[in-house]
């Protein structure tokens, strides 16, 4: 009898989990469309709150917590006399996982042209050009709009 339970409950448990189901494929290639132009959006003022120092622009993009790190950085930078200067090249989403419809993890493959300046000069201390970096980030959607919770750089390829 207690096989048949068993039987039964495991059943029974196949059968909700197929009917919650995942996300359908139109939902997924809708998902990765909104977040690759999200993305597409988000990076380039990235990249100038690196250049100017103020992530007062990313409010509508970034989490509280993640303005603060890539002020922080910035910050940093130029106390040791360096400004960061990067353009993006290229974003591609390689993999996207949503849930519940409000988080995402997503992994990209972004190529960026990287150029550190001395502080208020011209004068270029590094570069780095065509640098391929796979970024992991954490999305929420608040409000109706994806916003980045952190970004990782998880490897660069050279």
């Amino acid at each position: 009898m207690s096989r048949r339970v068993a039987v039964s409950c495991a059943l029974l448990l196949l059968v909700t989990l197929a009917a919650c189901g995942g996300p359908t494929p139109e939902e997924t290639a809708a998902d990765e469309e909104e977040i690759q132009a999200f993305l597409e959006e988000y990076l380039p003022r990235l990249a100038e709150a690196y250049r100017t120092g103020d992530a007062s622009g990313l409010e509508p993009y970034a989490a509280a917590k993640e303005q603060a790190t890539i002020e922080m950085r910035a910050r940093a930078l130029a106390k040791g006399g360096e400004v960061l200067a990067p353009v993006l090249d290229s974003v591609q989403v390689e993999d996207v996982r949503v849930w519940q419809s409000v988080n995402a993890y997503v992994t990209t493959l972004e190529v960026w042209d990287i150029r550190t300046y001395a502080t208020g000069t011209e004068n270029v201390v590094r570069e780095q050009l065509d640098q391929a970096n796979r970024v992991k980030y954490q999305l929420r959607r608040k409000d109706g709009r994806w916003r980045v919770f952190w970004r990782e750089i998880q490897k660069t390829f050279e």
